[in-house]
This record gives structure tokens, sequence and C-alpha cells, in this order.
């Protein structure tokens, strides 16, 4: 078995072709590669509003898995600022514009942001190459995904949603439960488990 394996590499590291690359461009590449899979992976969805089921959470946490806490958060702070300054990055109508950041998705933006640290950091001690471990880093980023993703959606039901000013605030949570979280009740498992074991395969074909 390869020493690095029980080392603190990354599978970005591990990546050949990369590594005949210059340091910078290399992390450029990277940085403009994972902000077109976010893209792509935010139109891959069931459109249930007011917030879709997308494959982006799942392609958010395997990438920070693979790249490390540096790069994955500044990857998805592109992706935002690409989304904020117009282009049609995210998930719903008009998949661009800084409002969109104000929308009912916007918590779940700012706890992908979190959990792209969280889960490199993770990642960068080890945690991508082993199943359990791997399996409580991704489930531990898919709630913090969640937190910050519910509050938002709560306040916006409860001030900004069309129908704003016949909820109570006991509504608006019960609105943000069943819309924000029991509707990923059986996605949501499927994604951890297959962003859970990503790594820990892919470091085992690294090294055979």
């Amino acid at each position: 078995m390869k020493k690095y394996f029980s080392g603190n590499s990354l599978i970005i590291s591990n990546i050949s072709p990369l590594n005949k690359i210059d340091k910078y461009l290399k992390n450029i590449l990277i940085i403009i590669f994972g902000s077109i899979l976010l893209a792509i992976s935010a139109r891959v969805k069931i459109d249930i509003p007011p917030v879709p089921v997308t494959l982006q959470t799942l392609v958010l946490l395997v990438f920070a898995m693979s790249v490390g806490w540096k790069l994955s958060v500044t990857t998805f702070i592109a992706y935002l600022v690409e989304g904020s300054f117009g282009l049609p990055v995210f998930a719903n109508p008009p998949y661009g514009g800084a409002g969109y950041l104000m929308g009912p998705s916007g918590g779940y933006l700012l706890g992908m942001l979190i959990a792209s640290y969280l889960v490199g950091y993770l990642a960068e001690n080890n945690y991508d190459k082993n199943y359990f471990k791997s399996l409580f880093a991704i489930f531990l980023g898919t709630v913090v995904i969640f937190i910050p993703g519910l509050i938002w959606l709560t306040y916006w039901f409860n001030l900004l949603s069309s129908n704003a000013l016949d909820l109570n605030f006991a509504q608006s949570v019960a609105l943000a439960l069943e819309f924000g979280l029991l509707k990923f009740v059986y996605t949501e498992p499927i994604k951890i488990a297959l962003a859970a074991t990503a790594t820990p395969l892919i470091w085992q074909y690294i090294n055979r």
C-alpha cells in the first residue's frame, strides 16, 4: 500500500496529470471546473418549489472531500459570485442575479458554503479514506447545509413569500419543515450514501 494512503494527502494531489501543471494554474483550473460542476448539478433536479431537489449537494460534498477546504470554499464563493453577477448558474428562474440569494434557497447556499469548509477540513484530516469516517463527514456536512436553509426558509415564508401576510410564525415553521426538510427524506439518505462511498472507493483505485 502506498505510504500516502495513511497521510493527509488529498485525492486532487494524487491525480498525476494535474501535478504536472503549475500550482496556481492548477488551482484556477480546479476552481473553474468545480464551479461548472456546481452549475450543472443545480439544473439536475426534481422541480418541487420553493426549494428544488438537486444533485448539487452531492457534487459539493464529494468535491470538498476531494480537494480540501481552501479550494472547495474558494470554488463555492466563485460560484456564488458568478450567479450574483447574473450568470445562469442557480437552480431556479431567473437562474442568476444577486436577488436570488434572498430567495427561498438562500439559506441552503449559505449552508453549502459552510459545509464546503467543514467537509474539506475533515478530508484534510483523513476522513476521506475510510467509509465510516467519510459517512460521518458527509452526514455532518448535510446537517450544516439544512440548518441555515431551514432558518432562512422560515423567515422567507413569514416575511417574503407571496402569502406572508396570511402566515404566523408557527405556520411558517411548519411550511419550512414540510417543503425544506421532509420532502428530502428519501433523496438525501441516498445522496449521503453515494457521497460517503465516493472518496474511499477512489482511494482504493489510486492505491491498487
